[in-house]
């Protein structure tokens, strides 16, 4: 019997088993969707589906803490995992339970895929296959530490590539934006300079960008020495950034170029996201959960520090990496065919990653106002980076 057939069995047998009734008086603990469909009686029969994989996933930790997982993608000591948890001292510990320091020496921000390298050889990597195998209905395992995978579920939504315009919708909403981010604390025109830039409209009392001499009219022209041609583009440099870390603007005011150095801030005081606590009802939910090109969508309940390892199907075959817990029911995988030629770039060091937060404690909260956004601002929307 195959490994696709045998799990198949296994399932059904698991899924049609009696069910076990409570006494009335006895109250129905861990009934959460995440318990559900994480519980061992579901997960076993996908043992041997992830088997293999599971050999090539190893945890990840970022001082000291489990913050996700990764796929070793090299037999000398290279790990995929996801570059948005990463901060500060970064660990691999293998299933034996041995850990080994970790150096980031690639960082790819459109996809969130950060590879790692550790001084160990011999491992066993795994080779990314097509995520079109994955059609809507066919079940996925997301592979884990041990022998039972870190979740199971069904393709949802087949790959898909989002065009400008849901790029555009996704940024308006706020979707996409990292819960941890920093906040600079302006808001930005609805449209770039000729010369390209980002035009401050407003400047909020008592933010980072007050802070740091920033004011109305003025052009951010580049971060760190990179630049920024719309405001998207700013949106997306400062989405991993964290409160305290330093970044120095390009400015231009009134023909003259500064350099302004700043330190990011928190939230504003009493800014809540509505859409992520109905999300959070069915579980955690990963700090970035968009601004993806293309990804594979299931209803795998994934806990966000389970996010950077494999995914597969029935017969085994990698379809990409779990990229991020993205809602309620709604994971998100990054396709195999959108890994494979980032591999050889991220190990040659071409997506260098971002200089580290520095260790600074975060600034106080600036007063309640609008951040960055891309909306006009005589119609602010959701805070933004």
């Amino acid at each position: 019997m195959s490994v696709r057939s045998f799990a198949a069995a296994a399932l059904v047998i698991a899924l049609a088993g009696p069910a076990v009734a409570q006494p009335p008086d006895r109250p129905r603990r861990d009934r959460t969707p995440q318990a559900e469909t994480t519980s061992s009686r579901l997960l076993a029969p996908f043992r041997a589906v992830v088997a293999k994989a599971n050999e090539s996933t190893v945890r990840v930790l970022s001082d000291g803490k489990e913050v996700a997982l990764g796929t070793v993608v090299f037999a000398d000591g290279y790990v995929l995992t996801k570059a948005s948890e990463l901060r500060g001292e970064v660990t691999v510990r293998f299933a034996d339970g041995a850990s080994e320091a970790a150096k980031v020496v690639g960082a790819h921000q459109k996809t969130d895929l950060a590879l790692l390298k550790v001084e160990k050889k011999g491992l066993v990597p795994l080779a990314f296959g097509d995520s079109k195998v994955a059609v809507i209905g066919n079940w996925l395992a997301a592979a884990g530490i041990g022998s039972d995978p870190a979740a199971v579920g069904i393709v949802s939504v087949a790959t898909r590539t989002f065009g400008d315009k849901e790029k555009l919708e996704e940024k308006m909403t706020g979707r996409h934006l990292n819960a941890k981010r920093g906040y600079l604390g302006i808001q930005m025109g609805d449209r770039s300079p000729t010369d390209g830039g980002v035009q401050v409209d407003v400047v909020s009392k008592g933010g980072a960008a007050e802070k740091a001499g920033l004011k109305a009219k003025d052009v951010i022209y580049e971060v760190n020495g990179k630049a920024v041609t719309d405001p998207s583009a700013l949106v997306d440099m400062l989405n991993d950034m964290r409160p305290g870390q330093k970044l120095t603007l390009g400015v231009r005011r009134k023909g003259e170029e500064l350099q302004l150095p700043a330190t990011l801030a928190g939230p504003p005081a009493g800014f809540s996201n509505r859409a992520d606590i109905q999300n959070t009802m069915g579980g955690p939910l990963s700090d970035r959960r968009g601004g993806f090109e293309t990804v594979l969508q299931t209803d795998m309940l994934v806990d966000p520090k389970n996010c950077g390892g494999p995914v597969v199907d029935l017969d085994g075959r990698v379809v990409g990496v779990c990229i991020s817990r993205a809602g309620r029911v709604e994971t998100y995988v990054l396709p195999g065919e959108i890994i494979r030629p980032l591999l050889a770039d991220l190990r040659a060091g071409r997506f260098p990653p971002q200089a580290p937060a520095t260790s600074a404690p975060a600034p106080a909260r600036p007063a309640p106002v609008d951040d960055v956004q891309v909306d006009k601002p005589q119609r602010p929307t959701r805070p933004a980076p």
